[in-house]
């Protein structure tokens, strides 16, 4: 399989910016405590920036013909190039929430905008297999970040990984800037027709989607806001230790993101998310009950790699379900609902681990998981392209 020049070069975008975001989200609710944060005020702060993001998201994707995805992806990358500079210096997490409410806005700009290059680029008969490779990305980051940032952490502070973040993310501005944007502008008939994904012939399918990708961004969301704080109060972690927690999970996401679209292409989208789905709450029940770190590290990973091998499929089940000149507008849509799970996530996350007990948010996420796999079967697929 050949791949797009462009897509070679959306590659390069995201593997290093995803080097740089990394640096920064896994342990951001470390990075918070350091400044005397409680776990609720984590979870506000979190959940602020994510609520944010979710209110610019339909807006920019449906803007996304008119202006042209390079632009919108320039415009985010931008944003957070500059963004950890002024988060690393700051002295306490309320200059800090601002700083990250800003620095999430840049989602809303690159992720529509890159899902819908990657469709537009590759072929439909290939469309999971090449969603899988362009997602590597976020596995290698979340190999080579984690660990790096919790080591310059604990050696010069907390200012030195934010401002290498900053450094890592300019350096994705170079490969940016040499894409070729399929679609420059629009026409007036364009740029009205991404409304017409809420036209009733396309409405319970992206309301599906919107429900789908918020339930399991919630249960996602849930645990990661509150798990590198439990690694570190109740399993006794150091910040190293943490980032490697997140290491050995994004091995395996890596293992599995090209096989995950391959199998989506050749068996079909559905049947692939369902599979991998179905195992999904019964990790996270086992995972309230284990008592080590490293039983943990098992199941985490085991659940990083369940999500990956359904993730290429999911995104690929979305590109066939609607026209090209509504595939920006869908994409937008779905991850609001991703966003609106990211807002909600943290909320819960931080009132059940500080009001119940440290382990309810796995349990919350157990459940969380279960509402998608109804949904999924809602969910009406195209007939499996021949290859």
């Amino acid at each position: 399989m050949k791949l797009d020049r462009n897509l070679w070069l959306l590659f390069a975008v995201g593997l290093t910016g995803v080097v740089s975001i990394q640096l920064i989200l896994p342990l951001f609710p470390l990075f918070l405590d350091s400044h005397g944060a409680s776990e609720m005020e984590i979870s506000y702060v979190i959940s602020l920036s994510s609520l944010a993001t979710t209110a610019l998201m339909i807006p920019v994707g449906f803007l996304m013909e008119r202006v042209g995805k390079k632009r919108m992806l320039l415009i985010g990358l931008l944003i957070w190039t500059a963004t950890p500079v002024f988060m690393g210096s700051a002295k306490s997490w309320r200059t800090v929430a601002p700083l990250y409410m800003f620095y999430n806005l840049a989602d809303a700009f690159v992720g529509p905008a890159r899902m819908t290059m990657i469709a537009e680029y590759a072929t439909p008969e290939s469309q999971a297999t090449v969603f899988g490779i362009m997602n590597m990305d976020w596995a290698v980051g979340g190999i080579v970040s984690p660990p790096l940032s919790g080591f310059l952490a604990e050696r010069s502070g907390w200012h030195l990984p934010f401002q290498v973040a900053a450094i890592a993310m300019a350096l994705a501005l170079v490969p940016a800037l040499m894409i070729k944007d399929k679609k420059e502008g629009g026409t007036q008939e364009e740029r009205v027709s991404a409304f017409n994904i809420f036209r009733r012939e396309y409405l319970p399918s992206i309301s599906l989607f919107f429900i789908f990708s918020c339930a399991l961004s919630t249960g996602q969301s849930v645990v990661g806001t509150m798990l590198p704080i439990f690694l570190k109060d109740q399993m006794g972690l150091p910040l190293s230790s943490i980032g490697l927690f997140f290491t050995g999970s994004s091995v395996l996401s890596l293992l599995t993101q090209v096989p995950g679209g391959w199998l989506a292409d050749r068996y079909g989208r559905k049947r692939v998310i369902l599979a991998f789905l179905l195992p999904i709450p019964l990790i996270f029940s086992a995972w309230a009950m284990v008592n080590d770190w490293v039983s943990m590290l098992a199941l985490y990973s085991l659940f990083a790699g369940c999500l990956n091998m359904m993730g290429s499929a999911s995104s690929a089940l979305l590109s066939d379900s609607f026209p090209s000149e509504l595939k920006g507008a869908a994409f937008s849509v779905r991850m609001t609902g991703f966003r609106l799970g990211s807002s909600v996530g943290p909320l819960l996350g931080g009132y059940l681990y500080s009001s119940l007990s440290p382990r309810s948010p796995f349990i919350a996420a157990a459940l969380l998981f279960s509402i998608g796999i109804p949904l999924v079967y809602l969910i009406k697929e195209k007939p499996k392209q021949s290859v």
